[in-house]
């Protein structure tokens, strides 16, 4: 397989680099972060430069690329920065479902604003600890007049103080599951916060949905078809996360290399020492095998010819190696390290956030046994 990005797709990673490199400013990474706080104005200009959407339909506000290109872009904010990079990265978050299966003029209604930086959106699925596990829904929706009435909780969700849309998961009396965009303004819609030691710049909690009533247009395909959309979703943002995986890790391994030529320890450099150098080595071989990993990955599914085990692998060895990389970065700075003013430190924390959504270790190599071996249900 062909993995040479084309001019095109080096212009794009280029100009992404750039301007992030331009606008990450340090001391605002460490105020946003201290305060828990979204980067608003690099969100409306890397909106402006057209960094966010690139993968939309250009009659929708995007360029009309692919998911790779988004991914190189994803990459490489969080090379400069985990923080800036995941939160700029996730302000669509469920726009895959969009792409795929809403109407047209759902599209033009929901797309648009956020290639443009006017509003952002999120999704509400889970309501148990595993958020792809959607045979625990209870949230029931009923028809009323021209709409529905939908009840329920979710739990851990994504940017839940400024996304302006939630796409939700729930069911009718028959047992269907259905999609749906509940808007923030809805009467009935309570946020409650939770606080997270990772990815500060972007908010997380829980949402209760009481008495929520959403007009017939704010249904997202076929009712019954959700578990569909839903799978189409998982597979696809994945590669968000997986971009953030690689750029945290690229980033990590950039900082301690650049430590490591300049500190001097017993009158050395530490990049004289051979423990250092094969540390240095081992980051190196993760991050390449990340990225070939996930390049393909990326390939596939703009391709639409995804091999589910090579997904579970890539999850499993991305969120392996992402660990292993980060902890040998800060163990490069060492006391330093632990320090908040490194970008290191919170490249640390914001890992852990990233690996959540990665999966499981336990699960992931469950999936990939699955696809290997008969279920151990298929048996009985």
């Amino acid at each position: 397989m062909e993995f040479e990005l084309s001019l095109e797709q080096k212009d794009i990673q280029r100009a992404a680099y750039e301007f992030a490199q331009k606008e990450f400013d340090p001391d605002l990474i460490l105020e946003l972060d201290s305060h828990h706080q979204f980067p608003h104005s690099i969100w409306k200009k890397a909106s402006q430069l057209g960094f966010i959407g690139v993968h939309y339909p250009e009659e929708f506000g995007g360029q009309g690329l692919g998911l790779f290109e988004n991914l190189l872009i994803i990459e490489s904010f969080c090379k400069v920065d985990s923080g800036i990079g995941s939160a700029l990265s996730l302000v669509d978050l469920g726009s895959e479902i969009l792409l795929e299966f809403a109407a047209h003029e759902q599209k033009k209604r929901w797309l648009t604003p956020l290639a443009k930086g006017e509003q952002q959106l999120s999704i509400a699925f889970g309501e148990s600890e595993d958020e792809n596990d959607i045979s625990s829904i209870s949230t029931i929706v009923k028809e009323r007049g021209d709409g529905y009435l939908i009840n329920g909780k979710k739990r851990f969700v994504w940017n839940t103080d400024l996304a302006n849309s939630f796409i939700t998961l729930c069911k009718d009396d028959k047992e269907r599951l259905m999609t749906c965009i509940i808007e923030r303004e809805t009467q009935g819609l309570e946020i409650h916060s939770i606080n997270k030691i990772g990815l500060r710049m972007l908010s997380f909690g829980d949402i209760d949905l009481k008495e929520i009533f959403i007009p017939s247009e704010n249904i997202i395909g076929e009712i019954g078809k959700a578990a569909k959309y839903v799978k189409h979703y998982f597979q696809n943002s994945s590669l968000r996360f997986l971009a953030q995986a690689l750029g945290t890790a690229q980033g990590a391994f950039d900082r301690g290399l650049q430590y490591a030529k300049q500190r001097v320890q017993f009158g050395r450099k530490l990049i004289e020492f051979q423990v250092i150098r094969h540390k240095l080595a081992e980051m190196a071989i993760g991050v390449e095998v990340m990225r070939l990993l996930i390049y393909r990955l990326a390939i596939d599914c703009d391709q639409r010819k995804m091999d589910p085990k090579f997904f579970w692998i890539t999850k499993q060895e991305v969120g392996r190696r992402l660990i292993e990389i980060v902890d040998e970065a800060l163990q490069i700075f060492g006391g330093y390290g632990y320090m908040v003013e490194q970008p290191v430190e919170h490249y640390f924390r914001d890992t852990w956030a990233i690996i959540s959504k990665l999966g499981t270790e336990e699960e992931l190599k469950d999936s990939i046994a699955n696809e290997l071996f008969v279920p151990i249900s298929k048996k009985k």
